[in-house]
């Protein structure tokens, strides 16, 4: 018998049943095989230590794994990106900014009193109208493309919108 038979008859073959009579002599007499089995019960032996010794269940356990956990939901990110990630914010405050500014200037310039006094109060609802839907509008694209921005920003905890950065706790006092 070679030592690949060996060893496949070997694996087949439960630790409490007894070996045939061609396994055991090519076990007495090949010893690298012998070393083979020996390294494999000593590797069972270590394995069996390790799985039946107690682990600390500390609470230094409890905040390193979900310290790894909340890491592993979130990809790490460099100083630079966070900041380039928070500039890009600028331009959408700005642009509804300037779309509210000039919607209220509107009406004040020269334009505005010219359609005023050509279309009269009919001028006034259509235009808060258009006022209106193209505010929602900007807001609701606003939401829409800054999502991951504000779920990262604000998570909803028990129905309460909490910040990361601050305790539950800490923020009711």
């Amino acid at each position: 018998m070679n030592c690949e038979t060996f060893l496949d008859h070997y694996f087949l073959y439960n630790r409490d049943s007894s070996l045939p009579l061609g396994v055991k002599f090519h076990l007495a007499r090949c010893e690298r095989c012998r070393n083979i089995i020996a390294k494999m019960q000593a590797a069972e032996v270590l394995q069996r230590e390790v799985l039946e010794r107690p682990f600390d269940t500390g609470n230094r356990l409890l905040q390193a794994t979900m310290a790894a956990v909340y890491q592993h939901k979130r990809p790490h990110q460099s100083i630079a990106a966070a900041q380039e990630k928070e500039a890009t914010l600028l331009p959408w405050l700005t642009a509804g900014v300037l779309l509210i500014i000039g919607f209220i200037l509107l009406p004040f310039s020269d334009s505005g009193k010219l359609w005023l006094t050509q279309f009269g109060d009919s001028f006034c609802i259509p235009f808060a109208l258009l006022c209106a839907l193209s505010i929602t509008f900007y807001a609701a694209v606003f939401f829409a493309k800054n999502l991951v921005f504000f779920s990262e920003k604000f998570m909803l905890s028990d129905g309460i919108i909490a910040r990361h950065s601050k305790p539950l706790a800490g923020s009711c006092i």
